[in-house]
């Protein structure tokens, strides 16, 4: 069988391929981005890439310095190909989507929960909700068709799957295979850990501590969940509600442009209920706030129009079903 990726390219011979990912990209997206890109030229050279993305996060923008990567403008490209990286919906992409035709041909690269929409406008997918980074899939990609990365590709491939696995505290087997593998091919581990490492901005600080002063608690049979808000920043005042103690974070933002969610939830929570945030929580959230979710099992988000006390009151409920059902055990974290 014909891998999706050569198929990609055998079955519809783009020129041009854009290669683009979720919004502010964080290191898996961009390094999985520029690794597609490189896997390209060394397999089909006479074909044109441009990486495109809609913002990236400050620690992505240290790795486009280190590697003097070049993510471009898309005004004026005549596409006829379209790669997404860490995403599976065209509405994750943000502005990009609007700059190219959804008729072109897509192949989809993500280690996101599935959703039956990316089969509606995706004809090729690679997708593995059990990998631990997009980057993983993308030197699994490397290893099937017999090409070796470079060692700048190997350190984008190293940098996005430290990243996405929280500097290994989620890898697996498998992820540590693969990290034995690329610093075989010259990656050094210290090196990488020192680009990833970015001082958190006065804004953010801001945002983490707002989000802890405001913070509203619910107890479920035991499990703790905090719910908060902030102007932005969802995402990092999650993660730092759960390092205050609580079992699930979910914190939300509004502004003229719609609502953001962003949730989180411990191992323990993942490991001792079946508690999905990204089917469970995120999808369901999106869908009556006319907007979109997606993510992990136990990271995910959404963003909608509006609806957001119906999200709210949606998200309770739903915790309340899920976490009622079983009790957390004295030693969970």
């Amino acid at each position: 069988m014909t891998h999706p990726f050569i198929e990609f390219f055998q079955s519809n011979a783009p020129k041009a391929v854009l290669i683009t990912s979720h919004r502010n990209a964080d290191p898996d997206a961009l390094c999985s981005a520029f690794a597609i890109e490189s896997l390209i030229h060394s397999l089909f050279p006479e074909v044109v890439t441009i990486v495109s993305l809609d913002g990236v996060s400050n620690v992505s923008q240290k790795i486009i310095q280190e590697y003097n990567l070049e993510v471009e403008s898309l005004r004026d490209s005549a596409i006829d190909g379209i790669i997404i990286v860490d995403a599976n919906t065209a509405e994750q992409v943000g502005a990009v989507k609007e700059e190219v035709s959804w008729k072109n041909p897509v192949l989809i690269i993500d280690h996101h929960i599935f959703q039956q929409r990316t089969l509606k406008f995706a004809q090729f997918t690679i997708i593995d909700e059990e990998a631990i980074a997009t980057a993983e899939l993308i030197f699994e990609i490397f290893q099937a068709l017999n090409v070796r990365p470079s060692l700048e590709t190997a350190c984008l491939l190293f940098l996005g799957l430290l990243f996405d696995s929280r500097h290994l505290l989620l890898a697996n087997n498998k992820t540590i295979s693969i990290v034995h593998q690329l610093v075989e091919l010259g990656v050094i581990y210290s090196d990488m850990i020192k680009l990833l490492s970015v001082s958190m901005d006065r804004p953010e600080r801001i945002a983490r501590l707002k989000a802890a002063q405001r913070s509203t608690l619910h107890e479920f049979n035991g499990w703790l969940v905090a719910i908060s808000h902030t102007s932005a920043f969802e995402a990092s005042a999650c993660r730092a509600l759960i390092r205050l103690g609580a079992d699930v974070a979910i914190v939300y933002g509004q502004t003229k442009d719609g609502v953001r969610f962003s949730a989180r939830a411990t191992n323990a929570v993942a490991h001792e209920t079946d508690l999905n945030l990204a089917k469970d929580l995120m999808e369901k959230i999106g869908s009556i706030m006319h907007g979109e979710g997606g993510g992990h099992k136990t990271a995910a988000g959404c963003s909608g129009i509006d609806n957001l006390e119906a999200g709210l009151d949606l998200s309770l409920e739903i915790l309340k079903n899920k976490l009622s059902s079983k009790s957390k055990l004295p030693n969970s974290e």
